[in-house]
């Protein structure tokens, strides 16, 4: 009898944890004077162009909103971000050079929709997770600047079933 319960309350007690993952997913720039949208794009894998950001430095980074709170299975557009950069004595930087980066549950969020329109995030099982806004212009001093926004999704996550033993 012992032997049918003690994996059975292992199934229970363990169950499968998603792995905490870091990946660069997004490239984008800051808000200019009349931006109405957040220039966001998927991550080509050297980032946004700085050729035309050349001599920029960014001394700071403000981010609306800091919370992202969704329910599974709801989108979210990284356009309704607002970022703005400021440099020295804290004058606006238009158009510096970001990238995106989001520290989460591998399952937290769904890519499908981003893959596809380059802006929309899926949150796909609930948890808490980061996306991180770095700037990619060097700074007025110190390292690059980086900022957080929290994503919470709430819901209930299926609790797994054990085997049936017959």
């Amino acid at each position: 009898m012992f032997r049918l319960f003690l994996p059975t309350l292992l199934l229970l007690a363990n169950p499968t944890m998603a792995e905490i993952i870091t990946a660069t997913f997004g490239q984008a720039y800051s808000y200019r004077e009349n931006d109405t949208a957040f220039d966001v794009a998927v991550y080509q894998g050297s980032g946004p162009a700085v050729g035309a950001s050349l001599g920029i430095r960014v001394n700071r980074l403000e981010i609306e909103p800091v919370l992202i709170e969704l329910e599974m299975d709801e989108a979210f557009s990284l356009r309704d971000l607002s970022v703005r950069a400021f440099g020295r004595d804290n004058v606006l930087v238009e158009r510096a050079p970001l990238t995106i980066e989001l520290e989460a549950p591998d399952d937290l969020i769904a890519f499908d929709l981003f893959d596809t329109d380059g802006h929309t995030l899926l949150a796909y099982q609930p948890g808490i997770g980061r996306l991180w806004i770095n700037s990619v212009a060097p700074p007025v001093r110190g390292e690059a600047f980086s900022l957080p926004i929290v994503i919470v999704v709430k819901g209930q996550r299926a609790i797994p079933q054990p085997p049936f033993l017959y």
